[in-house]
């Protein structure tokens, strides 16, 4: 095998863990993924490390000179798609059902392949509602996260698109879905339960694959790449609670 054929078979293990990195795959089941790739070249050292903001990964042999590849990976999002598409071509590609170079092209296909934008927003105005229905919310409260969840909606995809980082995107949503709260519970003809309003609209920005995946990292001695994500948890929980705050004190001020 040339080792041409060998930096083949990096570029495509390092093209699969870096598209699980950004898509909030686990570290360990990134690892695993290059690993798998990576030992069909039937090499003595095969190594791969994956953290939250890069991948290392090598080939060496007494025979030739060792090739090895750093990725910075500087954004991430939520991709369950991505993740299983890049998880059912490195099978495929292991149990010999495709070859390296068609394993190398779909990946290339998958790369940067994220929701459209307005979906993503018509997703969260309907998980916002439906968190409310299943907190037993009554139609006030549904009518009210109207507008709430609009507005959300609206700072989230300008947010994304303006690259503005993520924890102040969800600071000032949260601070806008507190002020808006207090706002609807003034102007309502009917009564509200603002406590069910805001517990649904800051759902969506709680870091819940954050803090599961640092705990499974940890769980499996990846002690590095789980405190950096439950640190980022910890981080959006604390910039939530500082907007939370900050719009019931000025809500209070204002339609007090």
């Amino acid at each position: 095998m040339s080792e041409m054929n060998y930096e083949l078979y990096m570029d495509t293990a390092v093209l699969a863990g870096k598209i699980m990195l950004e898509s909030n795959a686990e570290t360990y089941r990134v690892e695993e993924t290059v690993t798998r790739i990576l030992n069909l070249t039937e090499l003595t050292m095969i190594d791969a490390l994956a953290l939250t903001t890069g991948l290392i990964a090598t080939l060496d042999s007494p025979d030739m000179e060792a090739i090895t590849v750093v990725k910075r990976i500087s954004t991430r999002s939520t991709n369950l798609g991505n993740i299983t598409r890049v998880n059912d071509i490195s099978r495929r590609v292991t149990s010999g059902v495709i070859s390296i170079e068609e394993a190398y092209a779909q990946l290339n296909t998958i790369t940067g392949k994220t929701y459209n934008e307005w979906f993503q927003s018509i997703a969260l105005i309907g998980f916002i509602q439906a968190i409310a229905i299943m907190y037993k919310g009554g139609f006030p409260e549904f009518i009210a996260l109207i507008p709430i969840s609009i507005v959300v909606a609206i700072i989230r995809y300008y947010g994304g698109r303006w690259r503005v980082t993520s924890f102040i995107v969800d600071m000032i949503a949260s601070f806008m879905i507190a002020l808006i709260t207090y706002f609807m519970s003034v102007i309502m003809p009917v009564s509200i339960s603002e406590d069910i309003m805001i517990i649904s609209a800051i759902m969506p920005l709680l870091p819940g694959t954050a803090l599961t995946n640092g705990v499974r990292d940890i769980f499996r001695g990846d002690y590095m790449s789980g405190g950096a994500k439950m640190l980022e948890a910890l981080l959006i929980a604390i910039f939530v609670a500082i907007g939370i705050g900050s719009g019931l004190v000025l809500g209070g001020r204002l339609f007090g």
